[in-house]
């Protein structure tokens, strides 16, 4: 049976906020992610058998109430991984140094919090450069999964900034050259990243659709619902592959309880019902069970190497 690894970036609330130049309200729980969404997807994980990967920022660990929670995923069969120490939106940009310093503080944070070492790493914003790759295989990463590999990623950008009413400059990394990448694990060129060559470290990128290239990932779910979201897992699965599905921490935070702030509601689906998006989750994976063996991304870059 192919395998499909779910990921689940943890991104916090304030990074939404921060990213768009807005201040919390008063009344917005800024880490709803791990309060209100993190028991539902753990539970729903439960219920179809899911072995997933997440994404975190390791400022969220400080909160003692999160430490506990980080360890709870491990314990439920979860892989915890890198997704730096504060989620600047604009960490492409960043110098060597300020960049290596974000990845080696989050893998110090989060290995300690788990008793295990880290192994893969994804970018904000997708952004990546062969810098990045460097410092990950200096700390002996095993993957990396911030490659976008659609070329489509300048059209999607450009929305993006429109739903955002231009407050989200960017969004889907820095070159359109990493929208020819490969569209399955490769181990990247030196320099050119988005091409394949003889780096130790693997490259996972997120699924697109073979050809059509466009995104198949939880975002897209929210967006155009379930008739979109079936043809395309219908179409995935024709393929022999295995399948990296994306999805976030903020998409099952109950919209009304904990954050109720309409600056936020051009993010794909964040108004519907916590029944709507237990719904959507449950096609999702009873769609994937039925094709697929669910399975970390850890599992996958080891059967690659």
């Amino acid at each position: 049976m192919k395998q499909c690894s779910i990921s689940v970036d943890m991104d916090p609330i304030d990074h939404y906020l921060e990213a768009r130049s807005y201040s919390p309200l008063e009344t917005t729980n800024l880490n709803a992610v791990y309060e209100d969404a993190l028991p539902r997807f753990l539970d729903v994980f439960d219920r179809f058998n899911v072995r997933a990967t997440f994404f975190v920022v390791a400022k969220d660990a400080h909160y003692q109430s999160n430490k506990v929670r980080l360890r709870e995923i491990v314990q439920r069969g979860h892989e915890i991984a890198n997704h730096t120490c504060h989620h600047y939106q604009y960490f492409v940009d960043l110098p060597y140094k300020d960049q290596r310093s974000e990845i080696q503080e989050a893998d110090k944070i989060l290995s300690d919090v788990v008793g295990d070492k880290i192994y893969g790493f994804r970018a904000p914003g997708w952004g990546v450069t062969s810098e990045t790759l460097d410092i990950l295989e200096s700390l002996e990463y095993h993957y990396d999964s911030s490659v976008f590999p659609s070329s489509l990623i300048s059209l999607i950008s450009y929305v993006n900034w429109l739903m955002n009413k231009g407050r989200l400059k960017r969004s889907m990394g820095n070159s359109f050259n990493i929208g020819m990448a490969p569209k399955v694990a490769y181990h990247p060129a030196r320099q050119q990243f988005w091409k394949k060559g003889n780096r130790d470290i693997l490259e996972l990128p997120p699924t697109v659709l073979p050809f059509i290239q466009f995104p198949f990932l939880g975002t897209v779910l929210y967006l155009f619902g379930a008739s979109l979201f079936r043809l395309s897992a219908k179409y995935i699965s024709c393929f022999a592959r295995p399948l990296l599905y994306e999805l976030h921490g903020l998409e099952l935070v109950d919209y009304y309880t904990s954050i109720n702030d309409p600056r936020l509601k051009a993010k794909p689906g964040l108004l519907k019902t916590i029944d709507q998006k237990e719904r959507l989750y449950q096609l999702m994976l009873t769609t994937f069970r039925t094709r697929y063996q669910f399975v970390t991304m850890k599992t996958i870059s080891e059967e690659y190497s």
